[in-house]
């Protein structure tokens, strides 16, 4: 078990070498079965404690106050990244609750944008549940400058975190992760297949897409399509890969 103290110690370090990269893994559009984008991952490889878990070092950057200035720091940012993919291909970068109630995040995202060159049509902001968003009106502000841009905003882990209904009502969002602990259950006739199939009707009432997480077999992928789930991404469709591995991906999924 890691002490915090020495992780965060580490991960000062970490933030001015390669220790910090990214990794992408596919999303699937159920409807065409072809790759519609991809989520960018944070990974931290560190030489003195090896593999350190996102759970661990990405909530140490929120608390910490550096988290806003890792995009930039992290070797070939994803923004940069994605600008080179195909034009229909986007990307999804992952925001805790507490940056979201950051007054500076749309110029951070806006300077992104503009230094790399990608579209905010293909930027899909995904808001993670690490914290309740702490200030609804900053945040609310936050997220109408980012349609305005035409960014699109996606919310994590839907039904298992800090979020609730009261999410869909206050806020704008484009597409609702369904949490893997749902997906891993989703055999016909139980609990778990039942709240997935609900999550897609009333999504669907909003005029919200919804992308599962953690598909790891045909079974699951299957069920998935026949109750009508947008999206999906995990481990059966692909491993989070390197920068340099996706454009063999995108071939094998016929671009």
């Amino acid at each position: 078990m890691f002490n915090s103290n020495d992780v965060l110690r580490a991960l000062q370090g970490a933030l001015n070498t390669s220790q910090l990269y990214m990794v992408y893994q596919p999303i699937l559009n159920l409807h065409t079965q072809k790759i519609c984008g991809f989520e960018a991952l944070m990974r931290w490889n560190s030489p003195d404690m090896g593999m350190i878990s996102p759970d661990i070092f990405i909530s140490l950057l929120e608390k910490s106050g550096s988290m806003a200035s890792v995009e930039e720091m992290v070797s070939n940012p994803p923004w940069d990244v994605a600008a080179r993919w195909p034009e229909n291909i986007s990307l999804s970068v992952n925001f805790s609750a507490l940056e979201l109630s950051d007054p500076q995040l749309p110029e951070r995202v806006r300077r992104n944008l503009a230094f790399s060159g990608l579209a905010a049509s293909r930027c899909e902001i995904e808001v993670t549940e690490t914290a309740p968003i702490r200030d609804s009106l900053i945040a609310s502000t936050n997220m109408s400058a980012l349609k305005a841009m035409g960014v699109k905003l996606s919310l994590d882990d839907f039904g298992t975190g800090h979020a609730n209904l009261d999410y869909l009502l206050k806020y704008p969002f484009d597409t609702l992760k369904i949490d893997k602990a749902f997906v891993a259950e989703i055999e016909p006739n139980t609990k778990s297949a039942r709240i997935v199939k609900g999550i897609i009707v009333l999504a669907h009432d909003f005029g919200i897409d919804v992308l599962a997480e953690g598909v790891e077999s045909k079974e699951q992928l299957d069920r998935l399509i026949r109750i009508g789930c947008d999206k999906a991404q995990g481990y059966y469709i692909s491993h989070p890969v390197p920068a340099e591995r996706i454009p063999a991906l995108l071939k094998q999924f016929n671009y």
